[in-house]
Formats: structure tokens, C-alpha cells, sequence
């Protein structure tokens, strides 16, 4: 199991594309590629990159954090990064989110495998999961 508290979630106009730029300059290892059945876009992948992971997924107006997911981020669609989080509790940092003012996008349950997210007040997007 990953031991990152928080994962840099990048999100990308071409993963493939942004595999081979990682290798190239940081000599990346590709971890995990998901994608949906019938689908050419990645859905999820990792990469290490030295000791560390990161998360990317393609987006597009089209696509795999489109406004039904990710919310209204951005005019285009586009949300850059995300940040995904390993959390004690994801219920209670979840709470504590929204009487912050972040807006919700996905409760806690587990179905989503006590995962969630949500908008922060300043339109950054977080996933927070409790480790298992």
C-alpha cells in the first residue's frame, strides 16, 4: 500500500501523450491504466516517478471529469490537478469539508470505497479516502 498522505491527480488532454513526456524526463514507471470498456480515454492510471506516485487521468468536454463529475471547475472543462488524500476518517474530513464551504460532489459511502470528494472554496477539486 502507498505510504504518500496526499497524491498529486493530474488532469491531461492526452495520457498517452503525458506517459512518454514523464519517461522522458523522469524516467517514469507506468503503474496501473484503467479505462471504460469501449472508451479510448484513461480513466485512471498511476506512475512512480523516484519515490513517489502520481495519479492522471485524460479529461475533455467529452470526457472522464466532465461537469457530472467534477463539477462547473472550469469554463472548458478542464481541471488541471486534483489533489487525492489518504485520510484517518474520510466521513469526518468530509463534514468538516462542507462547513468549510466546500461544495460536494461525491459522499462518503461505502460503495465509493469510503471515498469522497468535493470543491474547496477556491474551485481546487479532493479526493479523500481512508486507508484500509
Amino acid at each position: 500500500m502507498q505510504n504518500q498522505t496526499i497524491i498529486p491527480y493530474f488532469m491531461v488532454l492526452n495520457g498517452r501523450q503525458f506517459i512518454e513526456f514523464t519517461k522522458k524526463v523522469f524516467q517514469a514507471e507506468v503503474i496501473k491504466i484503467d479505462k471504460l470498456e469501449g472508451i479510448e480515454n484513461i480513466t485512471h492510471a498511476e506512475m512512480k516517478i523516484g519515490n513517489s506516485i502520481i495519479y492522471f487521468a485524460d479529461t475533455s468536454a467529452d470526457g472522464r471529469c466532465g461537469p457530472e463529475v467534477c463539477g462547473e471547475l472550469n469554463m472548458d472543462g478542464l481541471v488541471p490537478i486534483q489533489m487525492y488524500i489518504h485520510v484517518e476518517n474520510v466521513t469526518t474530513t468530509y463534514k468538516n469539508a462542507i462547513a468549510a464551504g466546500a461544495i460536494s460532489l461525491m459522499e462518503p459511502s461505502k460503495k465509493t470505497g469510503n471515498m469522497a470528494g468535493f470543491v474547496d472554496p477556491f474551485k481546487n477539486l479532493w479526493w479523500v479516502q481512508t486507508k484500509e
